[in-house]
């Protein structure tokens, strides 16, 4: 199936020199997002656009791309819509190139027998929105000044085909025509329906509506079993470094968990060496460069169950070099034996657990543990020994993590 975007508009409200769809969100253009998530999901894409700056971006990051050109923007968006009319042969999506669109809209797309609205209850300005006025299945009403409506305009439908019959009478009488005239012809005939969708999406306007759309999706960044450091320090790092490199096609989220994994390494090799500091601190970098290849992955659509297992294999291996080569740096003795295997065997049994139970630790978190042997390293400035204890500490602290996950999995009557 083929997905049309709109980006043809004039962008006036703006007040920028680039064109909107090209304005950064999460670090990449606004229209970027819609694009990644319609191509992982084998949509081919076509695009109606007036600045030549938005083919050049495009054409060269996603070279599978169509392009309609629109000589008059000031026709409006429905107009740019009938520009396409040779370019799609039957069913079709049309989203708009200055909205964020959550996964539940791309998710939720099936075949329908007439064109779907996806509306939404969800709307940052609600005077700016287009309304929506239903009954039963049908949309009989939609446009920004309706007093009594029921959603909200959300800028995605699904279209038949049959939708340029309809804009073909419009164009023969207006100079300028909307999405909303379209869909109005087509609301009379009763054949418009709608999709209510519960998934968060921006409409794009103004620098204002970007300000709040990016805050509010940094948050969204943030995983709910974050643990302490990562949700409170690590977090506030790893997210502006992602938004840096999400422009680079070379930093996918596979490679920045090789250059985390490869941190870690070197850190364990200082340890080594006795350069506690040094490696505690590039322990603690690996750490936070560890939540950017997550974020790298939701910001640019390129979640894998490889990438998931990548990570989490690779996290052990980095995890069991750095505990064991803190410990025996302090040579071959009865104390580091115990190190060793309290810190080895619990970041393996803590993973172990979590996979088996679906509850995460309630302490001993793999930020937190990484962060605990980076503050022991920083310690050993008053005496080298305290490095030691505080991986013992770790071990000790994680394996009761583990025995209370298992006692809270009883609890719960295993239901997980």
């Amino acid at each position: 199936m083929k997905a049309v975007i709109l980006a043809s508009g004039l962008s006036k409200r703006m007040n920028d020199k680039k064109p909107k769809p090209l304005l950064r969100l999460l670090g990449i253009p606004i229209i970027e997002h819609t694009i990644r998530k319609l191509i992982s999901r084998n949509y081919k894409v076509v695009v109606v656009y007036h600045r030549e700056e938005i083919k050049e971006y495009l054409s060269k990051n996603f070279p599978e791309i169509e392009f309609v050109y629109n000589p008059e923007p000031e026709r409006e968006n429905g107009y740019s819509l009938y520009l396409v009319k040779n370019y799609v042969e039957d069913d079709f999506l049309l989203l708009m190139s200055d909205h964020y669109y959550g996964d539940e809209f791309f998710n939720k797309v099936k075949r329908y027998e007439r064109t779907v609205l996806f509306v939404s209850k969800f709307v940052y300005d609600e005077e700016e929105a287009t309304k929506v006025k239903v009954d039963g299945e049908n949309i009989i009403s939609i446009g920004k000044n309706l007093k009594d409506y029921d959603f909200f305009d959300t800028g995605f439908f699904y279209c038949k085909k049959e939708i340029f019959s309809y804009i073909e009478r419009i164009v023969k009488d207006r100079y300028k025509i909307t999405i909303t005239d379209i869909m109005i012809e087509l609301s009379k005939d009763k054949k418009i329906g709608y999709e209510i969708i519960e998934e968060i999406w921006f409409d794009i306007d103004t620098r204002k509506d970007l300000i709040f759309a990016e805050k509010f999706l940094e948050k969204r960044l943030i995983k709910k079993e974050d643990g302490i450091i990562s949700r409170n320090i690590n977090r506030k790092i790893s997210i502006k470094l992602s938004k840096f490199l999400v422009r680079y096609n070379i930093f996918t989220p596979n490679v920045v968990t090789i250059i985390s994994f490869i941190l870690g390494i070197i850190s364990s090799i200082m340890f080594l060496m006795n350069k506690y500091i040094l490696a505690g601190i590039l322990t603690q970098i690996s750490s936070i460069i560890d939540g950017c290849d997550g974020e790298i992955a939701r910001i640019k659509s390129m979640r894998s169950k490889f990438g998931a297992v990548l990570d989490s294999i690779l996290d052990r291996y980095a995890d069991s070099l750095i505990f064991f080569s803190a410990a025996i740096s302090y040579g071959f003795s009865t104390i580091t034996a115990i190190a060793i295997f309290l810190t080895l065997t619990a970041t393996i049994l803590i993973s172990y657990t979590s996979h088996l139970t679906n509850l995460r630790p309630k302490i001993m978190s793999r930020d937190v543990r990484l962060f605990l042997v980076m503050l022991g390293s920083l310690l050993t400035v008053f005496n080298e020994i305290l490095l030691l204890y505080t991986l013992i500490a770790i071990g000790i602290i994680s394996h009761l993590d583990v025995f209370v996950s298992i006692l809270r999995y009883k609890k719960l009557g295993s239901k997980y």
